[in-house]
């Protein structure tokens, strides 16, 4: 069994074919409006032509066509295993808010300081005061042993990055 054809292989066929099918129609429209041809040709070769190039426009737009429907399939799959890897990333923060025993208001204010918001931007989303956020920051580099926001994502990455 042969490989599938790239998208890519497929895409460049098809415009190819497409742009060699349009060049002809545009030859042969120019032909019969100006009445000067680049060739003289039989009614019958003439005609044959025009089936040619009707059929390389059929073929360049299916090619076309499944060149963009494997681009979607692969695509589709990406997004997949970006959703799994971002629902097995956001699994392992748990588990290490868990090792650091942070509360849930805790756990809140840890995901908004890791996503890079600021205590005001925070305080607002969460709607209390930036003394309050700025005292559970502090709470959380206490629990997590760190003294910074960098600390605390560079800790995170850390744990992240360890393979058991």
């Amino acid at each position: 069994m042969s490989a599938p054809r790239s998208s890519s292989t497929i895409f460049k066929v098809g415009v190819g074919i497409y742009l060699a099918s349009a060049l002809v129609f545009c030859v042969d429209l120019f032909g019969e409006i100006s009445g000067f041809y680049l060739f003289e040709v039989s009614w019958l070769v003439h005609e044959l032509i025009e089936l040619a190039t009707m059929f390389g426009f059929v073929i360049g737009a299916f090619l076309l066509w499944r060149s963009n429907r494997q681009l979607d399939l692969r695509n589709q799959e990406v997004e997949r295993h970006l959703q799994a890897a971002q629902g097995e990333f956001f699994a392992m923060l748990n588990l290490q808010f868990d090792r650091w025993g942070l509360s849930n208001a805790e756990r809140d204010v840890a995901m908004l300081t890791v996503k890079g918001l600021s205590v005001a931007e925070i305080a607002e989303l969460r709607k209390t005061s930036q003394g309050t956020i700025k005292s559970q920051n502090n709470a959380i580099y206490r629990k997590a042993d760190v003294k910074s926001r960098t600390q605390l994502v560079g800790a995170l990455i850390d744990e992240l990055l360890i393979v058991e």
